[in-house]
């Protein structure tokens, strides 16, 4: 089996298309945007957010003269028999405990069940659930979802349009009924339907029902929404829900709710994927979440702009809107940071022109004394200096965090990880000058 992580520079393409010729078709060289619109793959977290920040047109796998690349993406992919895994260079052959940690502390997700001898397709479909919740989230910042609905009735008080063929069936001889139709504008419609259905079925999950008590609120309006719920529609209303996917661009948050709903309840049925010859699979944008994660173990202070819809730029010219977004700062103590998911543990100065010229430009308009990168590293803590810029002389610096390897089991990683963040936390408390 070919070993794939992220940031991988040289996997040669014949033995890659050899490996997976569906998949590579399917795939390569195309951006995260457009997998995520076109097929059932949910890359996280880009299907939820309309930041400019993230990358949409990174690609999982690009090419280089005959040779595959990798970026910051990992996850898993299935298309018929075939299955990739990209694992976090971070990981070790069974498990990635890395991804599970950031997840963790990033979206609250306790993934410790997922660390169990699961195979990558068990573990996917667990991921599924786990992310159910925040997919719902995301869909519901735009309302309960309604459409017009056609309804059936048969009784004395006309209120629509005559249903001659039912009438004729249903009422003669006459005796007070007519039957007819109404075109209501409702959230009892079949999309709402599937969500609830995807609903009842995680309650039952023995291990997974908690996951819902966060959103109590909003299972509750759905339910309540939702009257003519019954368990025995579903296979019914999966039916009608891949018939008639949502294709409305603003509803794109709940296009990916009803995939992954399909998928979730397609699961107990038939395998993964409601399509067999679609792809499929789950994908994380591992630099957002190093960001993030970043961001959780700085002191208190820092401003991190990228978190709030872009109100916390610093504008380039005195005069004029033009605005740039480092990743993290704080003007009194006049720092600024920049998480960047990259190798930068060998390289000298450890840091491409493009990110020196960021970290430059950053500095510069916030009159920083000093100003830093800060990436994973495999085998040592790195404390290092850049150097002392030219001009008015910030101070250039990079740091890691140490990622642990060999760790015997999920829980000793954790412990791992958290001297490699206390490690971290005391060296970035003594830069920002409090001891």
């Amino acid at each position: 089996m070919m070993r794939i992580t992220d940031n991988q520079y040289r996997i040669a393409k014949e033995d890659f298309v050899a490996e997976y010729p569906n998949l590579s078709q399917a795939l390569l060289d195309r951006t995260l945007d457009n997998l995520s619109r076109e097929d059932s793959i949910f890359i996280f977290p880009n299907d939820l957010m309309n930041s400019p920040d993230l990358d949409r047109d990174q690609k999982i796998f690009e090419t280089v003269n005959q040779e595959i690349k990798t970026g910051n993406v990992i996850g898993f992919l299935g298309y018929g028999q075939e299955r990739l895994t990209i694992s976090s260079r971070f990981s070790d052959e069974s498990n990635d405990h890395f991804l599970h940690y950031l997840l963790q502390k990033v979206l609250n997700i306790n993934l410790t069940s997922l660390d169990v001898g699961l195979s990558p397709e068990d573990k996917l479909y667990q991921l599924l659930i786990y992310l159910f919740p925040k997919y719902l989230q995301a869909a519901l910042r735009k309302g309960l979802y309604k459409e017009y609905q056609r309804f059936f009735h048969n009784d004395s008080h006309v209120k629509g349009v005559l249903d001659v063929g039912n009438h004729l069936k249903k009422n003669l001889p006459f005796m007070g009924n007519i039957a007819y139709t109404t075109r209501e504008f409702t959230y009892d419609n079949p999309l709402m339907q599937l969500i609830r259905h995807t609903i009842e079925y995680i309650k039952n999950q023995k291990s997974f029902g908690v996951l819902l008590d966060s959103n109590r609120e909003n299972m509750t309006e759905i339910t309540r929404v939702t009257s003519s719920y019954k368990l025995a529609d579903r296979a019914k209303i999966i039916r009608m829900n891949k018939i008639k996917p949502i294709r409305h661009a603003y509803f794109r948050e709940y296009r990916k709710l009803q995939e992954l709903c399909l998928m979730i309840l397609s699961r107990e049925k038939h395998g993964l994927g409601p399509q067999a010859q679609k792809v499929h699979g789950i994908l994380f944008d591992v630099a957002w979440l190093w960001e993030e994660y970043v961001y959780s173990l700085l002191p208190k202070g820092f401003i991190h702009p990228r978190n709030k819809d872009k109100t916390d730029g610093i504008s380039v010219f005195s005069v004029g809107k033009r605005k740039v977004y480092p990743d993290f700062y704080d003007r009194e103590r006049k720092i600024v940071l920049d998480a960047k998911y990259k190798k930068l543990e060998f390289t000298e100065k450890g840091i491409n022109r493009e990110d020196l010229f960021q970290l430059i430009s950053y500095s510069y308009i916030l009159k920083s004394e000093k100003a830093g990168l800060i990436f994973p590293s495999m085998e040592q803590s790195v404390n290092s200096e850049i150097g002392k810029l030219a001009g008015y002389g910030a101070q250039l610096k990079k740091w890691s965090i140490q990622i642990p390897q060999n760790a015997s089991s999920y829980s000793a990683f954790c412990k791992m990880m958290e001297n490699s963040e206390e490690n971290f936390k005391a060296i970035i408390d003594e830069e920002v000058g409090r001891k």
